[in-house]
Formats: C-alpha cells, structure tokens, sequence
C-alpha cells in the first residue's frame, strides 16, 4: 500500500463570504470559532492517478480557522452522502463504496488542523474524471461554526496509465495484398522524427493519437508509394500491457470489427515488450479487413513498430 500527499494553492476562511456579509454575526475568530476544509476558490481538488490497488491519499486537512490553536481536542464528523446533490447529475460520480472517507477526525488540543486521509481503489478510476464531494456533518463541542464556503470539498480522479505520453515512432509497414503501394509513415515524413500521443484509455491500456496529419487523432497514418501522406480509416491500435510490460493485445479504437471490418490482432511473434531501460516498447501486429482480404486469417497490413517515450502529455 502506497501513500499520496495533495497539495495546492489552498485558500480557507479568510476568504468566506459569509464572514464578510456577517452571515454567521460579527465574527469574532477566537470567540466563534470556525470548521472548515481549505481549498481553492472551486472548493475542487484534481487528482491523476497511476492504477495502484488499494491506496491512502491525503487530499488536504481539516482546519480550525481562529486566531488561537484548539483549546480541546476538536471531533469533525465528515460524510460523502451529500455527494449527489453537490456535483449534480451532469457529471460521473465516484463508486462511494469504493473510497472509505473517515467518519471522524479530531483536529487535537495545541493544534490547527489534521490531516484528511482517504483510503481509495484506484483500480477502479477510468480516463475521464470521476466525482465525489466529501463535506463537514457536525462537531462535538458547542462554540465552533462550520464554514459556509469552506465546509466541503469535491474530488475529481481519474486514471494515469504508467506508460502515457508523447513518444517517437519508428516503424515497418507491409500492405499484403500489394506490397509496396503502402508504407510506414515514418518511411517518407519530413522533418523527422514522427511524435505520436499515447494516451490513457485504462489502467492497462494506451490509445494511438495522430497529432501530426489529422483533426481525428485516432487515424492510423501511412504513406503511399508516390511520397504522400493518407491514413487508414476508422483505424487507430490501443494497446493493452500487463503489470510486467508485455504487451498481451493489440485492438482497434473503433471496434472489433470497425464497421469497415477493419480490427487489430497482436503478432505473438514480435518483441511486444516495454523496455524500462530506454523507456520504450516495440510491438508487432496486424491490421485485418476481411473486406479486401476474404480468406482467413484476413491480414491486410502488418506492423513492427518500436515506441520511444519524448516527454510527458
């Protein structure tokens, strides 16, 4: 198990409306102590996270907002069931049973804060971010107020796969029906060399983005015979790894099949290995289309390409 320290530009009660409205009276910050959890002007912490099972993160602190530290041990009842109703229903919200939020945390005597810890499976994140909102319930002693602005903080997490970023692209490309007629891009594109993105599609898998030729990425490119540039349509590899680097599957973005039968098979012959040495991997494989190629097993292109980590995303 691994942990994870959150930090940011946090901003807390200082800068709660409601103070300066006097909403909650004239405030006396000793007299009329205050509850919250800083976090910036969104009340929003983002987090991107590698898929690493079980994992305790701390995403910030609860906080005693006074002129003085706490006189007494301080008890704060915390609860995620508001979190519906706070994101609303335009946005995917976190599976709550797969987070354990403490039901209470004591901010102790002499002191101004403790730390917010959360207990996440990040086994279950997905690309895109996931929601939740985690809020002050309560606290035990009579005399504190819990922030207006500053009493509850939504969490956005998504998922990082270890391998994403921009990488170097090299490579072979036979067009089996008539070899030749189609290359590798990289055989004739100038200035070299070829970025491509590698991005997130899970905890296991990369998808193939063009941000050279086109405005859909995920168009695999090639070259043609005469030096000019094209590409394969409703074609774009996603590459699935194992925890040891192997890659175990090539598929295509679009289905398998696409709906012009195009689909990607992995070549168990190749390399398909990520080198942690040189940050890079090479992987073989075939780009099948029954449509052109009717008799099995359907192979139209075959790919041996070597992926070479330039920067992150």
């Amino acid at each position: 198990m691994s942990a994870l320290i959150v930090s940011g530009g946090f901003t807390s009660c200082l800068n709660d409306k409601k103070i300066d409205d006097q909403e909650y009276g004239l405030i006396n910050l000793n007299a009329n102590k205050i509850i919250e959890i800083p976090a910036d002007a969104s009340h929003e912490i983002s987090l991107t996270l590698l898929p690493e099972g079980i994992k305790d993160l701390t995403i910030g602190e609860v906080r005693l907002a006074a002129e003085s530290p706490a006189s007494e041990d301080i008890v704060v009842s915390l609860t995620t069931s508001k979190t519906s109703e706070i994101i609303g229903s335009d946005l995917p919200l976190f599976p709550l049973d797969q987070i354990t939020v403490p039901v209470t945390v004591t901010i102790p005597k002499g002191e101004r804060s403790v730390p917010l810890i959360v207990k996440i499976n990040t086994a279950v994140l997905e690309s895109n971010p996931q929601y939740l909102a985690i809020s002050i319930a309560s606290v035990d002693k009579q005399g504190y107020i819990i922030s207006g602005n500053y009493g509850l903080v939504k969490v956005n997490m998504k998922v990082k796969h270890k391998y994403e970023g921009k990488y170097v692209l090299t490579g072979t490309m036979v067009n089996l029906p008539s070899p030749g007629a189609y290359v590798h891009v990289t055989t004739v594109w100038d200035p070299d060399p070829y970025i491509v993105q590698l991005q997130t599609k899970d905890g296991q898998s990369l998808q193939f983005y063009d941000e050279n030729l086109f405005t859909n990425g995920f168009t695999y490119p090639i070259a043609t015979a005469a030096g000019g540039l094209s590409g394969w349509g409703s074609f774009s590899p996603i590459f699935k790894f194992d925890d040891a680097g192997n890659v175990i599957e090539v598929t295509n973005y679009y289905g398998q099949p696409a709906s012009n039968t195009r689909s990607a098979e992995i070549d168990p012959s190749g390399v398909n290995k990520y080198d942690t040495a040189t940050k890079s991997f090479k992987v073989s494989y075939w780009m099948n289309q029954p449509s052109v190629v009717t008799t099995a097993p359907y192979h139209r292109c075959h790919m041996v390409e070597t992926y070479t980590f330039l920067e992150d995303l």
